[in-house]
């Protein structure tokens, strides 16, 4: 759609067609809109608009995640100029770095940016755009990975934080998806900025809405968005429950960061798997697979210990405490085999065969996307593997001269020393491929743009 507002007063007209929303939660003070400039943000925030008595506390929040170039500051004004016409206050946020990024980063400096400005408005309630087609997407994508009750029920229509704040998704509640969204304004005349990147198969959710567009109402009717959002909500409800009892048997994590789960003996598997999945949260490990779980679930349940390794995270059940030890991971040896597509929940490594495309190309070009995450390398012929440091690894990284032992490189990158031993490395073959926190191989170097480039991600811990 083209970047020209109608004026102010048709725009405040056009907002006034679309249907109601719910009426806002309960909450004090303002209440904080995030707005992209995408058709969804557009739609949420001319809809919180026509409700008279919510109009005076909307504050608007853009953050330009400066991926796009010109187009993102672009969407910028945009916004800005939607609100001047709206006469609702607005706040532009701005990404320090510039060009392509993980999804990760671009949502934790989005989430920075957001908590600086609740603090700041004295806001306790947040609106974002997501609707039925983000329902959809989040189970399938979850469903694959093997997610739990609360990763299931996501994005909630009221979801609270452990900070005080609270999120609230109108267009979920209001079971509005994006074919409806669309129509209504184009139906009111008022125009939205697209985002190229949105059609782009480079994030795995850009992908599975592709593949839904192309034959999701065909293959399950017109209403499985509504029946996704029923499931949801049930599965959340659920999730609450079990919450709810683990509390009440004092399995909450302490100020130590640990969890009494003595009272889970011979309880129900499902609320251990709570327990597990609501003290890894709490550690910021997310989506562990349920196979990860099963051995410090089966402890918990016969009342026994057991150690294993979650996500490059250690976990220990000794005594009836759930606890993170502080000694360092250690993986030794042992090669395992990495299969794309499929995250290993004992290191937290991720590949999947991506398209390069030439602004991905560009941004790595640049240096944009940080080693400490991803790296986009040449697919191997050879079988992908992981293991543990062993004495004598040396590779040559992207860029260096020659090899070098791998102990050298991580001192000279600063990586903490109780960090090193938790990394994997990755092996094509016998060579190393790429450890997190470090360049990837000189030899697996991409000389372009790239169909079929293999993407490796770590979802371990921070190595700051």
């Amino acid at each position: 759609m083209p970047m020209s507002l109608p004026s102010p007063d048709a725009l405040r007209a056009a907002a006034l067609r679309l249907p109601r929303l719910p009426s806002a939660p309960a909450s004090s003070g303002p209440v904080a809109v995030a707005v992209s400039g995408g058709a969804d943000s557009v739609y949420l925030l001319c809809a919180l608009w026509a409700d008279e008595t919510l109009r005076p506390r909307l504050r608007v929040l853009h953050f330009d995640h400066r991926v796009r170039g010109e187009a993102s500051a672009e969407a910028a004004r945009f916004v800005a100029a939607l609100c001047v016409s709206l006469a609702v206050p607005c706040v532009v946020g701005v990404r320090e770095g510039q060009g392509m990024a993980s999804e990760a980063e671009l949502r934790a400096s989005r989430e920075d940016f957001f908590a600086q400005q609740r603090a700041s408005l004295g806001c306790d309630l947040v609106c974002t755009a997501h609707h039925l087609d983000d329902v959809v997407e989040n189970a399938l994508m979850r469903l694959a990975r093997g997610a739990g009750l609360a990763g299931l029920a996501a994005p909630r229509v009221l979801q609270s934080f452990r900070d005080g704040h609270r999120r609230w998704r109108p267009l979920i509640q209001a079971g509005i998806d994006k074919r409806a969204l669309l129509a209504g304004l184009r139906s009111a005349g008022i125009p939205w900025r697209e985002d190229a990147t949105n059609l782009l198969p480079i994030a795995a959710r850009n992908r599975v809405r592709a593949w839904l567009a192309a034959g999701g109402v065909e293959a399950m009717g017109e209403g499985y968005a509504q029946g996704f959002a029923r499931s949801a909500r049930l599965l959340g409800e659920a999730q609450v429950a079990l919450a709810q009892w683990a509390h009440e048997l004092g399995c909450v994590v302490g100020p130590d960061g640990a969890m009494p789960v003595a009272a889970l003996q011979g309880r129900p598997s499902a609320l251990a798997q709570e327990c597990l999945r609501a003290f890894l949260h709490a550690h910021e490990v997310k989506d562990p697979t349920e196979s990860s779980l099963a051995p410090l679930a089966a402890a918990i349940a016969a009342g026994r210990e057991a150690r294993a390794a979650v996500r490059g995270r250690l976990v220990r059940v000794a005594a009836g405490m759930l606890a993170i030890p502080g000694e360092p991971m250690a993986y030794g040896a042992a090669e395992r085999r990495l299969t794309c597509g499929m995250p290993d929940d004992e290191c937290g490594l991720l590949a999947e065969l991506v398209d390069v495309d030439a602004p991905l190309w560009a941004s790595l070009s640049k240096g944009d996307i940080s080693p400490g995450r991803e790296a986009y390398v040449v697919a191997p012929s050879e079988p992908l593997t992981w293991r543990g440091r062993v004495d004598g690894d040396r590779y040559q990284p992207l860029g260096a001269p020659g090899s070098a032992k791998l102990s050298d490189l991580l001192i000279n990158r600063k990586i903490p020393a109780e960090s090193r031993e938790a990394l994997p490395v990755v092996l094509a073959g016998s060579a190393i491929l790429w450890v997190p926190g470090l360049p990837p191989a000189e030899s697996a170097r991409l000389s372009g743009p790239t169909k079929g480039a293999l993407r490796l991600t770590w979802l371990g811990p921070c190595l700051g």
